[in-house]
């Protein structure tokens, strides 16, 4: 028998499950991080798709953006609906049978955030939504040249979902913006560039966003 083999003494074993659960707490953040960084990364690719649809539509529409909103007396396609059918058009014909249409479209059109919706309020709960400052007034909609400074006026934001009424709506305004994605908020601006931006007032927690000039963000709601 070898002398120099031993079991491990109590010590020995607490060191071992010491370490094991402080490599564990390192690898957790990190993976948190990961987590979320692929959320934010999936919401900028979607806004960027739909960016392509607007660019798609307002072609098609002699240069006038959809409508953002489908209250009040304007007529015409909302934002929502109007992108449908440019991004099912993408669909490669050997994916059109893997998921239902209206999965492939929630999949494009909603924040990944989207995922922790109960079932029975995912029809009314949109997590991106239009800027509604863009139209104002009497006007019902806009031509997209008509935007003097496109690389700083918002088009599509991450949108507040925390109560019925506002997770309902297309549209919304700096108080709607939902910093979900590591304190910030992605912004699609009408330039087509997508940003996250985080509100330099804020913690990250509070649902704040960012009116005309404020905290030297340079972002423009109101372009008139």
């Amino acid at each position: 028998m070898n002398k120099n083999n031993h079991a491990f003494t109590l010590i020995e074993l607490l060191i071992a499950v010491f370490i094991v659960f402080f490599l564990i707490g390192l690898t957790f953040p990190v993976l948190s991080m990961v987590r979320e960084k692929s959320k934010q990364v999936v919401c900028m690719s979607n806004m960027g798709q739909m960016f392509k649809c607007f660019a798609q539509y307002v072609s098609e529409n002699d240069g006038y953006l959809p409508l953002e909103s489908n209250s009040g007396s304007c007529s015409g396609e909302v934002w929502f609906k109007a992108v449908d059918r440019y991004i099912t058009t993408d669909i490669l014909p050997e994916n059109q049978t893997e998921i239902s249409t209206k999965e492939k479209l929630a999949l494009v059109k909603q924040d990944p955030v989207f995922n922790t919706v109960s079932q029975d309020k995912k029809d009314n709960t949109r997590t991106i939504k239009m800027n509604t400052q863009l139209v104002q007034g009497s006007m019902c909609n806009r031509m997209i040249d008509s935007i003097r400074f496109p690389s700083k006026t918002v088009l599509l934001f991450d949108g507040r979902i925390n109560n019925t009424s506002v997770a309902s709506k297309y549209d919304g305004s700096y108080g709607s913006v939902a910093q979900r994605h590591s304190r910030g908020a992605n912004i699609l601006f009408m330039d087509g560039h997508v940003v996250r931006v985080k509100n330099g007032d804020s913690d990250g927690t509070a649902n704040e966003g960012w009116p005309n000039g404020h905290a030297d963000q340079g972002i423009i709601w109101d372009p008139d």
